[in-house]
């Protein structure tokens, strides 16, 4: 089992046991480019991660073999064949995975194949982008080969190529002693792409190995996060088997980038106080954040001449921000507040109201009924929410957030 993780159409001639094959699904095209080797060169990568930001996460293209994205849509193996293809045994999203399955004997020569996703182009290289993807080991093929499930000698590697640069392993899934475990496995890993491959156990290198035999505890979510720097990436899962009963399953891949979002809130709160209407906020992370607009009411709708204040925000922070801003001398009246914080770029987004009862001579409350004119029960008035309108005993009416 010496041979390298090149592309080489090494298959044995014999095919294992029938599965409920699914040929080319979604019309899988396999890209056909030049024979990339995995000469395991190191790639430079930055290392600049966005620590401490929250991140927005976006799909940008994914595989789930049956639909996939546009891009993504000539993903296919390498060396089509009878026993490297899609199947409707098991999968994650209804109906088909990608599978190859061993017909071999235990020491017969490698059968291998690749698992190619076509390169994305037009990364941001100042965005992380992470790769998702499912994996299983199943004995569909022949569950009866003593050989049956993955060992160690049977592995699954992710190469990729990071900016048009040389394939790299940045991963390896092994199996262990006969391994069999289903994608509905809850357990998950997260993964550091570093541009080289260290043949060990993680977390100091970049092997992991599956529990022995049926489990239902070894991982079948894996997830790699690439550094900040990618302007393209192009991805191959390498599968290697020799023996019947031995299956490498895939499903559900999806390349995903990591967006900052602006603001991190973790509170906006509204008191009343000797000085006036005290409206205080903390932040946990900004990112391009410009400034926040403070806007009142008193009708509980706002408008552009609702701004009553500007606040500086922090622009770029991974560090708690407080921010404080007084309403002096507001209205002797139910007094509504929100902030809206607007982006280097312009964009904005809104955060509240929040409510601040300043009126003196509160009147009783004799009902309160929705916006349709229906009257709400007085058991409910402590969980409502959104705009609703108190009648009071002195004949008027008012609209009233909560």
């Amino acid at each position: 089992m010496g041979l390298p993780e090149s592309r080489k159409n090494n298959k044995a001639s014999s095919t294992a046991g029938l599965l409920a094959e699914q040929n080319n699904p979604k019309k899988h095209i396999p890209e056909r480019t030049n024979i990339k080797i995995n000469h395991m060169n190191k790639l430079l990568l930055a290392f600049i991660f966005l620590a401490g930001f929250a991140n927005a996460q976006t799909v940008i293209e994914y595989d789930n073999m049956e639909t996939s994205s546009p891009t993504y849509l000539t993903a296919g193996w390498w060396t089509p064949a009878i026993t490297a293809g899609w199947f409707t045994n098991a999968s994650v999203s209804p109906t088909t995975a990608a599978a190859i399955y061993g017909s071999g004997n235990g020491s017969s020569g490698l059968e291998q194949d690749w698992y190619t996703m076509p390169t994305v182009g037009g990364l941001d290289p100042n965005k992380t982008y992470k790769l998702k993807f499912r994996v299983a080991s199943y004995t569909f093929s022949n569950s009866a080969a003593t050989t049956r499930g993955l060992d160690i000698a049977d592995y699954l590697s992710v190469q990729v190529s990071s900016n048009g640069g040389a394939y790299v392993t940045e991963m390896r899934i092994t199996g262990n002693s006969n391994a069999i475990w289903p994608f509905t496995n809850t357990a998950a890993i997260e993964h550091t792409a570093n541009g080289s491959f260290t043949n060990s156990a993680a977390p100091t290198g970049d092997v992991y190995t599956a529990n022995a035999g049926v489990s239902t505890a070894t991982p079948s979510t894996y997830t790699i996060t690439f550094p900040q720097g990618l302007t393209s990436i192009a991805i191959d899962f390498y599968c290697r088997i020799n023996s019947a009963g031995e299956e490498w399953w895939l499903d559900n891949i999806e390349l995903i980038r990591m967006d900052p979002l602006p603001v991190e809130l973790m509170s906006f709160e509204a008191i009343k106080t000797s000085s006036g209407n005290l409206l205080e906020w903390k932040t946990a992370s900004e990112w391009n954040s410009d400034y926040y607009w403070i806007e009142h009411t008193t009708t509980g709708e706002f408008t552009e001449s609702s701004i009553i204040g500007q606040e500086p925000a922090a622009g770029y922070s991974n560090t708690v921000m407080e921010y404080k801003f007084i309403h002096t001398n507001p209205p002797a009246e139910i007094n509504y507040y929100q902030l809206r914080q607007v982006d280097l770029n312009g964009q904005y987004k809104i955060y509240g109201p929040v409510v601040v009862d300043n009126r003196v001579n509160k009147k009783k409350v004799l009902y309160v009924v929705n916006l349709m004119g229906q009257r709400i029960q007085e058991s409910d008035t402590d969980v409502m929410h959104g705009l609703y309108i108190e009648v009071y005993d002195d004949g008027t009416m008012q609209k009233v957030y909560k």
